[in-house]
């Protein structure tokens, strides 16, 4: 046997073996939580929601003592092997880069003259095949014996070496195409805190170079005009067209239309007296949580036959001193959320009414051009985040490809 995809300058089968072949096998446990002395020692103790989300872990959410893991099942696991998980989620591995102990959720695998990387992305490959030797009645579990005879195909050690640090460059760029992506979204996160008034304040605590004195409020019903959607909830209820659909997801998620997402659909010529024009502002007004009640997004491309669920409604902009984008971002902020969670009425279902919005007052900057400063810096930070979020899906197909062709 031999993969689709080979690295250059290797040829050759690959030998037929077990997990159990290349590395032992060790399993977890739990000491007794009705004895202190068992816990809060030194000893990282892994549980399986742990393990998965980063590929190398190193310390744990609790941990336990020298005499926890000698009066229970847990084992000592030696650093840079691989912590699998054999319950609940099945199949979901780390490297742990310290020395730990996991509870009975595990049948951890320490290589055995086997190449660490190349064997974490091999048995990546497998979770399928595990998930298919799992069995219980309660939740599915596989034992450290059907994990030990799970068929796998191996090259030699130069091979395994070769394609470990490949996997290892690609998993490097995802970490750290990742981190970048969680840095952005925490920037913007302090940017919204921080370039808005706080409560009972009207200016800002950061702001841009040459702007200054206290905003304004202003009635939100004199900056423009509402409109409602319609009459459907989804594209379900209209059948596929030529016409383009903005659902109550595609506002909560930015604050700004995707629309290379927007779905299509036939809208009759009735219901065309509301199409969304460039500029317009776009608020869920209809949800179970009143965090969802009164997100805002801005339609910022100019297109045309585009429409409005009718879990949201429209606001058009008509006052020539206030920037649509701006408002998107003002609404998402801290000010806008606490005006939303006010604004948002019911028990089990919130809604929004849009008499009541326009009746509120919002605390602006007193010159366009300070909204378009701050609208401009938001929009920059999105975008960046938008390419990232793009490259790194971008890396995981790549890795999602070459673990199907790499692998035996």
């Amino acid at each position: 046997m031999k993969p689709k995809i080979r690295l250059k300058g290797f040829t050759g089968e690959w030998e037929g073996t077990t997990i159990g072949k290349v590395a032992s096998i060790v399993g977890g446990g739990t000491p007794s939580t009705y004895n202190p002395s068992y816990w809060n020692g030194g000893i990282q103790w892994f549980t399986p929601t742990e393990v998965g989300q980063e590929k190398y872990v190193i310390s744990s959410e609790r941990t336990i003592s020298k005499k926890g893991l000698e009066n229970s099942s847990a084992k000592l696991i030696p650093s840079n092997s691989i912590l699998l998980s054999s319950r609940a989620t099945i199949g979901e591995v780390s490297i742990n880069l310290k020395e730990c102990s996991t509870n009975q959720g595990f049948q951890s695998l320490i290589p055995v003259d086997t190449d660490l990387e190349f064997l974490y992305s091999l048995v990546a490959t497998k979770k399928g095949e595990l998930l298919k030797e799992a069995n219980g009645s309660t939740f599915l579990e596989i034992s450290a014996n059907k994990v030990k005879s799970i068929v796998i195909y191996v090259p030699k050690l130069d091979e395994q070496k070769a394609l470990g640090s490949y996997f290892q460059h690609l998993d490097s760029l995802i970490q750290s195409t990742t981190k970048k992506i969680e840095s952005l979204k925490q920037v913007k996160a302090a940017s919204l805190q921080a370039m808005f008034p706080q409560e009972r304040e009207t200016t800002p605590r950061v702001r841009f170079k040459g702007f200054k004195g206290e905003w304004e409020k202003a009635v939100v019903g004199k900056m423009g005009t509402t409109y409602s959607g319609l009459s459907g909830k989804t594209k379900d209820d209209f059948g596929i067209g030529e016409a383009r659909f903005v659902t109550f997801l595609n506002v909560l998620t930015n604050a700004r239309i995707d629309t290379s997402i927007l779905e299509a659909v036939n809208v009759s010529e009735g219901e065309r007296q509301n199409e969304v024009n460039k500029g317009d502002l776009l608020f869920n007004t209809s949800s179970e949580t009143p965090e969802e009640v009164g997100m805002c997004a801005v339609m910022d491309e100019d297109l045309t036959d585009v429409y409005l669920n009718s879990f949201c409604f429209g606001f058009r902009v008509t006052d020539e001193n206030i920037d649509s984008t701006f408002i998107a971002y003002l609404m998402r902020s801290h000010i806008g959320r606490r005006i939303m969670s006010i604004l948002a009425q019911g028990a089990t279902r919130y809604n929004l009414s849009k008499n009541s919005f326009c009746k509120t007052e919002l605390l602006l900057p007193k010159t366009k051009d300070e909204q378009l400063q701050i609208a401009n810096y938001f929009t920059s930070l999105d975008s960046q985040i938008t390419l990232h979020s793009q490259r790194l899906e971008k890396l995981k197909q790549i890795k999602s490809a070459c673990l199907d062709n790499m692998f035996v």
